[in-house]
């Protein structure tokens, strides 16, 4: 075993045993909220029941629901929910810069949508992930023999994580379980351990060995060289039995975005919706059980019998005949078999479990998500109110996974789209210029259009004001309005002519009205001067007139 395996493994043995007290956690989330994958604390059997003691689906009702917002928010296929732009604002308003920028996005998101790329699905299973346990993996990387973009999601509990010193995550160890013949196929035998090797030579091809893969910063580099042994990440993959290193690759960038819901100062793993829904979760698992009990007992009570009153056993079954001594029916005034009341509120507990679902809604911001923003009653002023309340809520939580889930994935894509040569030769205007990403997603609408709401209220406050002194709209730049507004509502770029287009169409129409009013003034002229007037003058006056408008 070399030095540096040496070393990866136990700088994985120290991340696995830093996480084991978040295992437990997250097991317990998975059992009621996602439980296919509840094998944090143990392996379990494939096709195996994993919902036995679930008897309420509210959390993972609730769980989905967050699930599929985060998807229709941050990342909704219907639109396009992000920018590729000129870090240079000026550069935007070019035509050929807009062009190829324009192309560019459409690139990039025919090849996000490729359905072999599979990124609607795995970022799907991502977004569960995150929900439920506050982290999830997602892998952006390329399939070169069918040239296009390459989705995995990784399950977090063979995940293990590192941060640099600023807390972004940039390093990432991979456990896979493979089996000998599954090795074999991804690595080669030569590649592999002599372990797993000796499994394939005792004909014991499916016994199972753990593999792992270290993708971290390379220190020890030269930039000038673009081998797989000198981009900025390595990727060293060992065999964990024998203690062999297979191979060692590399990548451009860190090819993994981490997204966490929420993190404390001190933790490197985040915390989800789903933590603090948890007790609630649980507490609705045992009153529904409870419920469910005590529902049986009320539509099919226990019974009670007078001792000695009933001749034989009794037959509760449907159309059973139980028979009963006649004198003890007379004493007792009744029947001698009787339901045994239990005193059940089912109402209480039915309205218990209700507010305990209320909670757990919260939790999972369907109060906040499910905000009406629109409606025939509301006033302008309500609407507002209502996405400021909305952005106000949910704002902080997708600003950070912009950042550290779709931003990262967009800008993987785009590095791997161009490396590839998916684009077109960018225009000379923009070369050697940096790029950035904006995202148009439904959350930074709602933010635009309460800002142009703004300037609307803005104008309506002055409306007196500017009636008074038309002057005043002078303050404002209607040309930087009218550029702005397309944007806020997602108008695409295209739509929108070029500023040279449109000062082009603003000089014809003024020139045009420079000739008409110089034919409205040539005509007044005319009528003006006195019969038999030479031409010639009529000509010379005219040519005096247009000078004067021109001027």
């Amino acid at each position: 075993m070399t030095a540096d395996v040496a070393d990866l493994l136990a700088r994985w043995k120290r991340l696995e045993a830093d996480r084991r007290v978040w295992e437990s956690h997250w097991q317990e989330l998975a059992e009621v909220l996602l439980p296919n994958r509840a094998s944090f604390t143990g392996e379990t059997v494939k096709g195996a029941r994993k919902t036995d003691g679930i008897y309420d689906s509210v959390p993972m009702l609730a769980r989905r629901g967050l699930a599929s917002a985060l998807d229709g928010l941050l990342k909704p296929k219907t639109s396009k929910w992000f920018t590729v732009r000129a870090s240079d604002d000026e550069l935007n308003d070019q035509d050929a810069a807009k062009a190829w920028l324009q192309e560019a996005e459409d690139r990039m998101f025919q090849a996000l949508y490729n359905r072999q790329a599979r990124f609607i699905q795995k970022s799907g299973e991502v977004d569960n992930d995150l929900v439920t346990f506050g982290t999830g993996i997602l892998f952006t990387g390329e399939a070169r023999s069918l040239n296009r973009l390459l989705f995995r999601a990784l399950p977090l509990k063979d995940c293990f994580l590192a941060v640099n010193q600023e807390g972004d995550v940039d390093t990432l160890f991979v456990r896979a379980r493979l089996t000998a013949r599954q090795a074999e196929q991804r690595y080669g035998r030569e590649a592999l351990g002599a372990k797993t090797r000796e499994a394939l030579e005792a004909a014991k091809p499916e016994q199972r060995f753990v593999f792992l893969q270290a993708v971290m910063p390379r220190n020890e580099r030269d930039p000038r060289k673009a081998d797989h042994k000198n981009l900025a990440f390595a990727s060293i993959h060992i065999d964990v039995a024998s203690q062999h290193k297979i191979g060692e690759g590399g990548f451009h960038e860190f090819p993994f975005a981490v997204p966490r819901w929420d993190t404390n100062a001190d933790e490197l793993y985040g915390r989800s919706p789903g933590m603090i829904a948890l007790p609630d979760a649980n507490t609705l698992q045992a009153m529904g059980k409870t419920l469910l009990v005590a529902g049986q007992k009320s539509v099919d009570p226990p019974l009670i019998a007078v001792d000695d009153a009933v001749i034989g056993t009794p037959r509760t079954f449907p159309g059973g005949i139980s028979y009963t001594d006649g004198e003890a029916w007379r004493e007792l005034g009744g029947p001698p078999i009787r339901p045994l009341l239990t005193g059940a509120n089912i109402p209480l507990g039915r309205e218990m479990q209700n507010d305990t679902r209320e909670q757990i809604w919260a939790a999972f911001f369907r109060n906040v998500l499910q905000l009406p923003v629109s409606a025939p009653a509301m006033t302008a002023t309500e609407i507002l109110e209502r996405k400021e309340e909305f952005i106000r809520t949910i704002g902080p939580v997708f600003g950070r996974l912009e950042s550290d889930y779709i931003g990262q994935v967009v800008e993987r894509v785009f590095n791997i789209m161009k490396r590839a040569g998916a684009f077109p030769e960018p225009p000379e205007i923009l070369a050697g210029r940096e790029l950035r990403f904006d995202f148009v997603s439904p959350v930074q609408q709602a933010r635009k259009q309460i800002e142009a709401s703004g300037a609307a209220r803005s104008i309506e406050l002055l409306a007196p004001f500017i009636q008074a002194d038309p002057d005043i709209m002078d303050n404002f730049d209607g040309d930087a309005i009218a550029r702005d507004v397309p944007d806020i509502f997602g108008t695409p770029i295209k739509w929108l002519r070029s500023r040279e287009a449109v000062e082009e169409r603003r000089q014809g129409r003024a020139q045009s009205q420079q000739a008409g009013a110089l034919a409205e003034g040539v005509e007044q002229l005319a009528g003006q001067l006195p019969p038999g007037t030479d031409p010639a003058d009529l000509a010379a006056l005219s040519e005096q007139l247009g000078g004067s408008l021109g001027g």
